[in-house]
């Protein structure tokens, strides 16, 4: 069973990154960018010939397009350099396909144009306080239920188990709370008190009373508790010193405890970079991590694990 939830995960996300490419390619195509670029200009040149107001979203852009080979950087000058990509999916993969995510990276496609316009344009809806209902629905996508569904499958979780989720934004104390209720116990921590507001009224309609909801920043932690599962779902592009969180994260855990970590790892998803400038539009987003730096963060700290690895979002790291 958890096998095809790992490849529908994985399979999702190889998607998003395609389209956000696509769409980095439709935005270089629909400001005029890729005309300008086609002439070889310096860093100098390009921001007077482009019709863009914000200078430093263009600049980001640019750098994107470097990142992704789009764009080559001589000493001197830009220049393309005839990138090509070939778009190639897997027969089998069309049925993992989860179709709702597609709206919401459609909408953040269109908060790049009023981006372009000014940083701080009301149609803007990356904020997880001032929009926490965009980022709700985000979190509320078949795609998001998929891979909280596999991380209660691989925590084993059920009424005895103790957990902590770090970064649990609005939906995961509910449905994963619900998952070790009524005799276990879930804490979810998050800094956006709106996205806490929301996941409190949930739990309060279903009367979860072993599920505790804190405002915390992860980076100060304290591990005061011994938990069976720590989750860390699409929570370490937002924190500034991961390798810190991760080993407050590992000294939360009982003797045997699992943390279970979902990501698309830079180092097995190419082109993610194209994702990543999207994602910039939240302030707080940092990047994407590859699996090796969570892997070496973990044993640096010196703990005793075993770490196994899932398709290519996820890592399981028991501590022994």
């Amino acid at each position: 069973m958890y096998k095809n939830l790992v490849e529908i995960v994985d399979a999702n996300l190889e998607q998003m990154i395609r389209t956000s490419l696509l769409y980095v390619i439709q935005l270089g195509t629909k400001h005029g960018i890729f005309k300008v670029l086609s002439k070889k200009p310096s860093y100098v040149d390009i921001f007077p010939e482009i019709e863009v107001h914000n200078k430093q979203l263009l600049l980001d852009f640019v750098k994107t397009l470097i990142k992704l080979g789009i764009v080559e950087e001589t000493p001197t000058r830009l220049q393309l350099n005839g990138f090509s990509y070939t778009i190639t999916v897997p027969a089998k993969n069309y049925s993992l396909l989860l179709p709702d995510w597609v709206s919401s990276l459609e909408e953040i496609y269109r908060m790049v144009d009023f981006a372009f316009i000014t940083p701080a344009h009301p149609h803007i809806l990356m904020d997880f306080d001032e929009d926490a209902d965009f980022w709700d629905m985000r979190m509320s996508t078949k795609f998001s239920r998929v891979y909280r569904k596999l991380i209660a499958f691989l925590g084993e979780l059920d009424s005895k188990k103790q957990v902590i989720d770090i970064g649990c934004g609005s939906v995961s104390p509910l449905e994963i709370g619900k998952q070790v209720g009524p005799n276990g116990y879930y804490l979810g921590i998050d800094y956006s008190p709106a996205l806490l507001e929301i996941a409190r009224s949930r739990i309060e309609e279903h009367n979860l009373d072993w599920v505790e909801l804190k405002e915390i920043d992860a980076h100060i932690i304290k591990p005061v508790n011994e938990y069976d599962v720590a989750v860390m779902s699409f929570v370490l592009e937002y924190l500034k010193d991961p390798a810190s969180v991760l080993r407050k994260v590992m000294e939360t855990l009982k003797e045997g405890g699992k943390m279970i970590i979902v990501e698309p790892f830079r180092d097995n998803f190419p082109y993610i970079e194209a994702l990543e400038f999207f994602e910039h539009l939240n302030k707080d987003f940092i990047r994407f991590p590859t699996q090796q730096e969570v892997v070496d963060a973990i044993k640096k700290a010196g703990f005793d694990v075993d770490i196994k690895t899932y398709g290519k979002s996820v890592l399981v790291i028991t501590r022994l």
